[in-house]
């Protein structure tokens, strides 16, 4: 199905533009653009809006001659690259977790005399 309309064209066009000029490169959650700013703002209504042309025509559907995964990227993309997606929690946990464990193999001077363990367990 095919939908011909100038909605989407228009608003991506206003946040790519708002993205490229006030950029200051940061991927960082709240680093680059104001959280709760118009840019994520914007951005918030155009996800909502595909979200919904989604729910009625399909994931597979055509929108201005562009395909809705295609959309969907370049506005995912968008909110990544300009800091406005938080830190997904577990990863801050697993990393925390990463950052815990530690290797004490090479610490511990513990030797197994394989010999006395066979004298122990086989009787040899």
């Amino acid at each position: 199905m095919k939908v011909e309309k100038s909605i989407i064209t228009p608003k991506w066009l206003q946040i790519k533009e708002m993205y490229e000029q006030g950029t200051n490169g940061s991927n960082q959650y709240g680093t680059n653009f104001e959280i709760g700013g118009e840019l994520d703002k914007l951005s918030l209504e155009l996800v909502d809006l595909l979200g919904e042309i989604t729910q009625k025509l399909g994931f597979d559907c055509v929108v201005e001659g562009v395909k809705m995964d295609l959309w969907k990227e370049r506005v995912w993309s968008l909110i990544e690259n300009a800091g406005l997606l938080p830190e997904i929690a577990w990863k801050d946990e697993r990393d925390a977790e990463e950052a815990e464990i530690k290797d004490n193999w090479y610490e511990t001077d513990d030797e197994i005399d394989l010999e006395e363990l066979a004298k122990q367990e086989y009787g040899f």
